[in-house]
């Protein structure tokens, strides 16, 4: 059986993982974001300065909010829709196992993540205790 503070330290270690490696490929984004973008022309992306910019910014935002568990459930969502924007867009015309496994596995995580919460040893759980230990009612004998 598994305990609640194993489970919590299991679910930080995976939003850890998921965090460092989107992070990882935002960075590498960030660094050859030229490059990025002028593949995202040659596709014949519209606005692909603008979305491409947006796309490696988005990734990274939603990377460290996921590391910390802060506003999880939507910086996940935000990131399945990054994923799921690149994977349909860039892998469309090189279709292969490698990217469609590369995509399915992102957002099965992902999935995994908004279902199962951020767990106890995120920002977001220690912030609500304190506001429910601010929050207590003040009762008149």
């Amino acid at each position: 059986m598994i305990t609640d503070k194993r489970f919590s330290l299991m679910m930080f270690f995976q939003r850890a993982v998921f965090a460092l490696a989107a992070l990882y490929m935002a960075a590498g984004e960030a660094l050859h974001i030229n490059a990025f973008i002028q593949n995202a022309i040659d596709i014949g992306l519209p606005y692909a300065r603008v979305i491409c910019t947006a796309a490696v910014a988005l990734t990274f935002v939603c990377s460290l909010l996921i590391l910390a568990g802060l506003f999880f459930r939507a910086a996940c969502g935000a990131m399945v829709f990054v994923t799921l924007f690149t994977g349909f867009f860039f892998f469309a015309g090189a279709v292969n196992k490698v990217n469609v496994v590369g995509v399915m596995l992102a957002l099965s995580v992902l999935a995994a993540m908004i279902t199962g919460g951020e767990g106890k040893i995120s920002a977001a759980y220690h912030l609500a205790k304190k506001r429910r230990q601010n929050n207590k009612r003040i009762t008149f004998r």
